[in-house]
Protein backbone atom coordinates (compact mmCIF):
# COMPACT_ATOMS: atom_id res chain seq x y z
CA UNK A 1 0.00 0.00 0.00
CA UNK A 2 1.40 3.66 -0.87
CA UNK A 3 1.17 6.23 1.51
CA UNK A 4 -1.32 7.95 0.64
CA UNK A 5 -3.66 4.57 0.85
CA UNK A 6 -2.69 4.11 4.39
CA UNK A 7 -4.22 7.85 5.18
CA UNK A 8 -7.75 6.23 2.80
CA UNK A 9 -7.90 3.90 5.68
CA UNK A 10 -6.71 5.66 8.39
CA UNK A 11 -10.12 8.10 7.13
CA UNK A 12 -12.20 4.92 7.27
CA UNK A 13 -11.22 3.86 10.82
CA UNK A 14 -11.75 7.25 11.96
CA UNK A 15 -15.09 7.08 10.16
CA UNK A 16 -15.71 4.02 12.61
CA UNK A 17 -14.47 5.35 15.74
CA UNK A 18 -16.51 8.74 15.23
CA UNK A 19 -19.68 6.44 15.20
CA UNK A 20 -18.59 5.15 18.85
CA UNK A 21 -16.59 2.10 17.84
CA UNK A 22 -13.40 1.96 19.98
CA UNK A 23 -10.16 2.25 18.09
CA UNK A 24 -8.76 -1.37 18.83
CA UNK A 25 -12.05 -2.82 17.60
CA UNK A 26 -12.51 -0.29 14.32
CA UNK A 27 -8.90 -1.01 13.47
CA UNK A 28 -9.29 -5.28 13.73
CA UNK A 29 -12.23 -4.64 12.00
CA UNK A 30 -11.03 -2.73 9.08
CA UNK A 31 -8.16 -5.64 8.87
CA UNK A 32 -10.29 -8.24 8.88
CA UNK A 33 -12.49 -6.71 5.71
CA UNK A 34 -9.21 -5.53 3.91
CA UNK A 35 -7.27 -8.74 4.19
CA UNK A 36 -4.93 -7.87 1.54
CA UNK A 37 -2.82 -5.12 3.51
CA UNK A 38 0.16 -7.06 5.29
CA UNK A 39 1.32 -6.50 8.20
CA UNK A 40 4.14 -3.68 7.91
CA UNK A 41 0.50 -1.61 6.74
CA UNK A 42 -1.57 -2.57 9.06
CA UNK A 43 1.12 -1.20 11.34
CA UNK A 44 1.66 2.04 9.53
CA UNK A 45 -2.50 2.53 9.28
CA UNK A 46 -2.80 2.18 13.53
CA UNK A 47 0.15 4.23 13.68
CA UNK A 48 -1.34 6.84 12.10
CA UNK A 49 -4.76 6.19 13.66
CA UNK A 50 -3.37 6.65 17.13
CA UNK A 51 -1.79 9.70 16.40
CA UNK A 52 -4.75 11.47 14.97
CA UNK A 53 -6.41 10.49 18.38
CA UNK A 54 -3.49 11.89 20.44
CA UNK A 55 -3.64 14.83 18.86
CA UNK A 56 -7.46 15.30 18.25
CA UNK A 57 -7.82 18.67 19.64
CA UNK A 58 -5.36 20.19 17.60
CA UNK A 59 -6.48 18.96 14.63
CA UNK A 60 -10.04 20.32 14.77
CA UNK A 61 -11.42 16.95 15.97
CA UNK A 62 -12.43 17.95 19.30
CA UNK A 63 -14.77 17.86 20.79
CA UNK A 64 -16.65 17.42 17.45
CA UNK A 65 -15.36 16.54 14.27
CA UNK A 66 -16.99 17.51 11.26
CA UNK A 67 -15.73 14.49 9.16
CA UNK A 68 -13.35 11.78 9.19
CA UNK A 69 -12.13 13.04 6.00
CA UNK A 70 -10.98 16.84 8.15
CA UNK A 71 -10.07 14.91 11.37
CA UNK A 72 -7.39 13.17 8.63
CA UNK A 73 -6.47 16.55 7.20
CA UNK A 74 -6.08 18.38 10.37
CA UNK A 75 -3.82 15.47 11.96
CA UNK A 76 -1.35 15.30 9.27
CA UNK A 77 -0.99 19.54 9.52
CA UNK A 78 -0.82 19.06 13.53
CA UNK A 79 2.38 16.68 13.00
CA UNK A 80 3.77 19.22 10.06
CA UNK A 81 2.87 17.21 7.35
CA UNK A 82 1.60 18.59 4.23
CA UNK A 83 -2.01 16.90 3.04
CA UNK A 84 -1.71 18.00 -0.06
CA UNK A 85 1.04 15.30 -0.67
CA UNK A 86 -1.02 12.42 0.06
CA UNK A 87 -4.20 13.56 -1.04
CA UNK A 88 -3.39 13.39 -4.69
CA UNK A 89 -6.84 11.35 -5.88
CA UNK A 90 -3.92 8.58 -7.56
CA UNK A 91 -4.65 5.02 -6.99
CA UNK A 92 -5.98 4.35 -3.68
CA UNK A 93 -5.59 7.56 -2.05
CA UNK A 94 -7.86 9.75 -1.16
CA UNK A 95 -9.19 12.47 -3.42
CA UNK A 96 -7.61 16.02 -3.93
CA UNK A 97 -8.06 18.25 -1.56
CA UNK A 98 -11.06 20.93 -2.21
CA UNK A 99 -10.64 24.88 -1.99
CA UNK A 100 -12.02 25.47 2.21
CA UNK A 101 -9.76 21.85 3.16
CA UNK A 102 -6.82 24.11 1.46
CA UNK A 103 -6.81 27.03 3.92
CA UNK A 104 -5.32 26.07 7.44
CA UNK A 105 -7.30 27.23 10.65
CA UNK A 106 -5.18 29.23 13.35
CA UNK A 107 -5.62 26.65 16.48
CA UNK A 108 -5.41 28.65 20.09
CA UNK A 109 -2.50 28.01 22.69
CA UNK A 110 -4.31 25.22 24.61
CA UNK A 111 -5.76 23.67 21.22
CA UNK A 112 -2.13 23.30 21.11
CA UNK A 113 -1.61 21.06 24.36
CA UNK A 114 -4.05 18.21 23.23
CA UNK A 115 -6.00 17.63 26.23
CA UNK A 116 -9.04 18.71 27.93
CA UNK A 117 -9.79 22.27 29.54
CA UNK A 118 -10.37 21.05 33.04
CA UNK A 119 -7.17 18.57 32.38
CA UNK A 120 -4.64 21.18 31.64
CA UNK A 121 -5.98 23.34 34.88
CA UNK A 122 -5.76 20.18 36.79
CA UNK A 123 -2.10 19.89 36.08
CA UNK A 124 -1.37 23.46 35.81
CA UNK A 125 -2.47 23.83 39.64
CA UNK A 126 0.16 21.26 40.51
CA UNK A 127 2.95 21.39 38.74
CA UNK A 128 2.84 24.81 36.80
CA UNK A 129 2.18 26.38 33.34
CA UNK A 130 5.52 25.41 32.22
CA UNK A 131 5.78 21.95 33.39
CA UNK A 132 2.25 21.22 32.59
CA UNK A 133 2.81 22.34 29.08
CA UNK A 134 5.68 20.09 28.38
CA UNK A 135 3.75 17.14 29.94
CA UNK A 136 1.33 18.00 27.58
CA UNK A 137 3.29 18.13 24.32
CA UNK A 138 5.18 14.64 25.69
CA UNK A 139 1.44 13.22 25.54
CA UNK A 140 1.04 14.17 21.85
CA UNK A 141 3.84 11.73 20.42
CA UNK A 142 3.93 7.84 20.21
CA UNK A 143 5.14 6.11 23.46
CA UNK A 144 8.84 4.74 24.15
CA UNK A 145 8.97 0.84 24.08
CA UNK A 146 10.99 -0.50 26.51
CA UNK A 147 12.12 -3.94 27.65
CA UNK A 148 13.14 -5.11 30.94
CA UNK A 149 15.97 -7.63 30.97
CA UNK A 150 15.58 -10.71 33.16
CA UNK A 151 18.92 -10.63 34.78
CA UNK A 152 18.64 -13.87 36.14
CA UNK A 153 19.24 -15.54 32.48
CA UNK A 154 21.26 -12.81 31.02
CA UNK A 155 22.97 -9.49 30.81
CA UNK A 156 21.97 -6.19 29.24
CA UNK A 157 25.20 -6.68 26.52
CA UNK A 158 24.14 -9.76 26.03
CA UNK A 159 20.79 -9.06 25.53
CA UNK A 160 21.54 -5.90 23.28
CA UNK A 161 23.59 -8.36 21.08
CA UNK A 162 21.06 -10.90 20.33
CA UNK A 163 18.80 -8.46 20.02
CA UNK A 164 21.23 -6.47 17.36
CA UNK A 165 21.75 -9.34 15.32
CA UNK A 166 17.80 -9.33 14.32
CA UNK A 167 18.39 -5.98 13.75
CA UNK A 168 16.90 -4.58 16.63
CA UNK A 169 18.47 -1.99 18.23
CA UNK A 170 18.25 -0.97 21.45
CA UNK A 171 19.96 1.44 23.63
CA UNK A 172 20.06 1.52 27.75
CA UNK A 173 17.11 3.32 29.61
CA UNK A 174 18.76 5.50 32.61
CA UNK A 175 15.67 5.26 34.82
CA UNK A 176 16.63 2.14 35.94
CA UNK A 177 19.97 -0.59 35.24
CA UNK A 178 16.93 -3.37 33.36
CA UNK A 179 15.47 -1.11 31.10
CA UNK A 180 16.52 -1.10 27.39
CA UNK A 181 14.48 1.34 24.85
CA UNK A 182 13.95 -0.25 21.52
CA UNK A 183 14.46 2.31 18.47
CA UNK A 184 13.74 -0.03 15.69
CA UNK A 185 11.77 -2.92 14.15
CA UNK A 186 9.79 -3.20 17.84
CA UNK A 187 7.07 -5.15 16.77
CA UNK A 188 9.59 -7.94 16.35
CA UNK A 189 11.27 -8.17 19.89
CA UNK A 190 8.27 -10.59 20.74
CA UNK A 191 9.14 -12.62 18.21
CA UNK A 192 12.69 -13.11 19.11
CA UNK A 193 14.47 -16.32 20.69
CA UNK A 194 15.56 -14.59 23.56
CA UNK A 195 11.98 -13.61 24.61
CA UNK A 196 10.91 -17.56 24.37
CA UNK A 197 13.93 -18.14 26.71
CA UNK A 198 12.71 -15.31 28.83
CA UNK A 199 15.62 -13.07 28.74
CA UNK A 200 12.96 -10.15 28.96
CA UNK A 201 9.43 -8.56 29.37
CA UNK A 202 8.03 -5.89 27.92
CA UNK A 203 7.73 -3.08 30.60
CA UNK A 204 7.82 0.84 30.59
CA UNK A 205 10.73 2.38 32.24
CA UNK A 206 9.05 3.97 34.76
CA UNK A 207 7.18 0.83 35.51
CA UNK A 208 10.39 -0.93 36.08
CA UNK A 209 11.87 1.62 38.02
CA UNK A 210 9.15 1.78 40.03
CA UNK A 211 9.59 -1.86 41.19
CA UNK A 212 13.04 -2.02 41.57
CA UNK A 213 12.46 0.90 44.44
CA UNK A 214 10.19 -1.15 46.99
CA UNK A 215 11.92 -3.13 49.47
CA UNK A 216 11.50 -6.92 49.16
CA UNK A 217 11.36 -9.12 52.50
CA UNK A 218 9.78 -12.03 53.50
CA UNK A 219 6.44 -12.72 51.97
CA UNK A 220 5.08 -10.62 49.09
CA UNK A 221 2.10 -9.92 47.74
CA UNK A 222 1.13 -7.90 44.59
CA UNK A 223 -2.59 -7.02 45.66
CA UNK A 224 -3.86 -5.47 42.45
CA UNK A 225 -1.48 -7.61 40.29
CA UNK A 226 -3.20 -7.38 36.63
CA UNK A 227 -1.14 -8.80 34.17
CA UNK A 228 1.82 -9.44 36.36
CA UNK A 229 4.36 -6.76 34.87
CA UNK A 230 5.19 -5.52 38.78
CA UNK A 231 5.25 -9.64 40.32
CA UNK A 232 7.46 -10.67 37.28
CA UNK A 233 9.82 -7.54 38.01
CA UNK A 234 10.04 -7.91 41.73
CA UNK A 235 10.70 -11.89 40.97
CA UNK A 236 13.49 -11.60 38.67
CA UNK A 237 14.95 -8.83 41.04
CA UNK A 238 14.86 -10.46 44.09
CA UNK A 239 13.99 -14.34 42.92
CA UNK A 240 11.54 -14.47 46.12
CA UNK A 241 8.69 -15.63 45.89
CA UNK A 242 5.67 -13.52 44.99
CA UNK A 243 2.21 -13.95 45.57
CA UNK A 244 -0.24 -12.33 42.64
CA UNK A 245 -3.97 -11.57 43.38
CA UNK A 246 -6.45 -9.45 41.57
CA UNK A 247 -9.96 -9.19 42.15
CA UNK A 248 -10.33 -9.73 38.02
CA UNK A 249 -9.17 -13.28 37.84
CA UNK A 250 -9.07 -12.59 33.51
CA UNK A 251 -6.83 -10.29 34.19
CA UNK A 252 -4.12 -13.03 35.25
CA UNK A 253 -4.54 -15.40 33.16
CA UNK A 254 -0.65 -15.22 31.16
CA UNK A 255 1.15 -14.56 35.16
CA UNK A 256 1.73 -18.38 35.37
CA UNK A 257 2.61 -18.75 31.60
CA UNK A 258 5.18 -15.41 31.65
CA UNK A 259 6.02 -16.62 35.52
CA UNK A 260 7.71 -20.06 33.98
CA UNK A 261 8.82 -18.56 31.03
CA UNK A 262 11.26 -16.01 32.99
CA UNK A 263 11.99 -18.47 35.64
CA UNK A 264 10.70 -16.93 38.46
CA UNK A 265 8.34 -18.60 41.57
CA UNK A 266 4.92 -16.69 41.11
CA UNK A 267 1.74 -17.97 42.95
CA UNK A 268 -1.56 -16.65 41.44
CA UNK A 269 -4.05 -16.43 44.73
CA UNK A 270 -7.91 -16.62 42.99
CA UNK A 271 -10.17 -13.61 44.08
CA UNK A 272 -11.76 -15.51 46.22
CA UNK A 273 -9.08 -17.64 48.16
CA UNK A 274 -7.03 -14.66 49.50
CA UNK A 275 -7.58 -15.06 53.47
CA UNK A 276 -8.71 -11.80 54.68
CA UNK A 277 -6.22 -12.02 57.84
CA UNK A 278 -3.59 -13.14 55.83
CA UNK A 279 -0.18 -11.02 56.78
CA UNK A 280 2.35 -10.53 54.36
CA UNK A 281 5.90 -8.64 54.63
CA UNK A 282 5.00 -6.51 51.16
CA UNK A 283 2.18 -5.14 49.98
CA UNK A 284 2.38 -3.83 46.36
CA UNK A 285 -0.88 -1.88 45.68
CA UNK A 286 -0.49 -1.25 41.95
CA UNK A 287 -4.48 0.85 42.18
CA UNK A 288 -6.58 1.37 39.17
CA UNK A 289 -6.57 5.17 38.10
CA UNK A 290 -7.11 7.20 35.27
CA UNK A 291 -3.97 6.18 33.46
CA UNK A 292 -3.07 9.72 32.56
CA UNK A 293 0.73 8.82 32.85
CA UNK A 294 0.25 6.28 29.85
CA UNK A 295 -1.97 8.12 27.70
CA UNK A 296 0.22 8.18 24.21
CA UNK A 297 -0.50 4.38 24.92
CA UNK A 298 -4.20 4.78 24.69
CA UNK A 299 -5.15 7.74 23.92
CA UNK A 300 -8.73 7.49 23.89
CA UNK A 301 -8.68 7.80 27.59
CA UNK A 302 -7.15 11.28 27.85
CA UNK A 303 -10.68 12.32 25.44
CA UNK A 304 -12.98 10.50 27.27
CA UNK A 305 -11.86 11.05 30.89
CA UNK A 306 -14.28 13.33 33.09
CA UNK A 307 -13.92 14.98 36.44
CA UNK A 308 -16.36 13.23 37.69
CA UNK A 309 -14.79 9.74 36.65
CA UNK A 310 -11.49 11.34 38.65
CA UNK A 311 -13.29 11.64 41.53
CA UNK A 312 -14.65 8.02 41.09
CA UNK A 313 -11.69 6.69 40.81
CA UNK A 314 -10.26 8.23 43.85
CA UNK A 315 -12.96 6.49 45.78
CA UNK A 316 -12.33 3.36 44.48
CA UNK A 317 -8.80 3.73 45.38
CA UNK A 318 -9.59 4.53 48.82
CA UNK A 319 -11.56 1.66 48.86
CA UNK A 320 -8.64 -1.02 47.73
CA UNK A 321 -6.34 0.91 50.27
CA UNK A 322 -8.39 0.34 53.48
CA UNK A 323 -8.26 -3.42 52.74
CA UNK A 324 -5.02 -4.49 51.02
CA UNK A 325 -3.33 -2.42 54.08
CA UNK A 326 -5.13 -4.73 56.10
CA UNK A 327 -2.63 -7.16 55.06
CA UNK A 328 0.42 -5.79 55.64
CA UNK A 329 2.58 -6.93 58.95
CA UNK A 330 3.59 -5.31 61.58
CA UNK A 331 6.73 -3.80 59.83
CA UNK A 332 5.89 -4.86 57.54
CA UNK A 333 5.80 -2.33 53.78
CA UNK A 334 3.20 -0.75 51.94
CA UNK A 335 3.97 0.57 47.90
CA UNK A 336 1.07 2.45 46.43
CA UNK A 337 1.63 2.90 42.61
CA UNK A 338 0.01 4.39 40.29
CA UNK A 339 0.65 5.09 36.09
CA UNK A 340 -1.13 8.63 36.64
CA UNK A 341 0.22 12.38 37.11
CA UNK A 342 -2.89 14.05 38.84
CA UNK A 343 -2.67 14.90 41.97
CA UNK A 344 -5.78 13.42 43.09
CA UNK A 345 -4.61 9.81 42.59
CA UNK A 346 -1.01 10.14 43.90
CA UNK A 347 0.25 13.15 46.24
CA UNK A 348 -3.34 13.62 47.67
CA UNK A 349 -3.68 9.49 48.19
CA UNK A 350 -0.67 9.54 50.03
CA UNK A 351 -1.90 12.37 52.08
CA UNK A 352 -5.43 10.59 52.71
CA UNK A 353 -3.60 7.12 53.85
CA UNK A 354 -1.19 9.04 56.34
CA UNK A 355 -4.17 10.76 58.17
CA UNK A 356 -6.82 7.72 57.78
CA UNK A 357 -4.21 5.14 59.15
CA UNK A 358 -2.14 6.35 62.27
CA UNK A 359 -0.08 2.74 62.02
CA UNK A 360 1.64 4.20 58.87
CA UNK A 361 4.33 5.84 58.79
CA UNK A 362 6.14 7.24 55.29
CA UNK A 363 9.31 6.57 53.88
CA UNK A 364 9.41 7.91 50.79
CA UNK A 365 7.70 8.90 47.52
CA UNK A 366 8.24 9.62 43.48
CA UNK A 367 6.80 10.98 40.83
CA UNK A 368 7.70 9.79 37.58
CA UNK A 369 6.63 12.23 34.49
CA UNK A 370 5.92 11.09 31.09
CA UNK A 371 8.72 11.55 29.34
CA UNK A 372 10.74 10.58 25.76
CA UNK A 373 12.33 7.50 28.24
CA UNK A 374 9.29 6.50 30.57
CA UNK A 375 5.32 6.91 30.81
CA UNK A 376 4.48 9.16 34.24
CA UNK A 377 4.13 6.80 37.30
CA UNK A 378 3.80 7.34 41.25
CA UNK A 379 5.25 5.11 43.79
CA UNK A 380 4.59 6.19 47.24
CA UNK A 381 6.27 3.26 50.40
CA UNK A 382 5.14 3.52 54.19
CA UNK A 383 5.90 1.59 56.68
CA UNK A 384 3.64 -0.51 59.31
CA UNK A 385 4.64 0.53 62.53
CA UNK A 386 5.00 -2.73 65.11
Amino acid sequence: MTPGAHVAAKIEVLEAILLGVPAEKALTNWGRGNRFAGSKDRANIRDLVFQAIRCRRSAGAWPDASSARAWAIGALRANGVDPAQLFTGVGHSPTELKAYELKTQAILELDAWDIQDWTAQELKMFYGDTKAREMAQVLRHRAPISLRANLQKTSLAELQSALARADIITSVNPICKTALTVHSNQRRVVLQEAFAKGWFELQDAASQAVAAAIPIEGRVLDYCAGGGGKALALAGRSGAKIFAHDVNLARMTEISTRAVRGGHDIEVILPSALDPMAQFNTVVCDLPCTGSGAWRRSPEGKWKLKESDLKKYCELQRNILAKCSQHVAAGGTLALITCSIFQAENQLQRDFLLKSYPELSFVMDKQYLPSTENDGLYLAIFKKIK
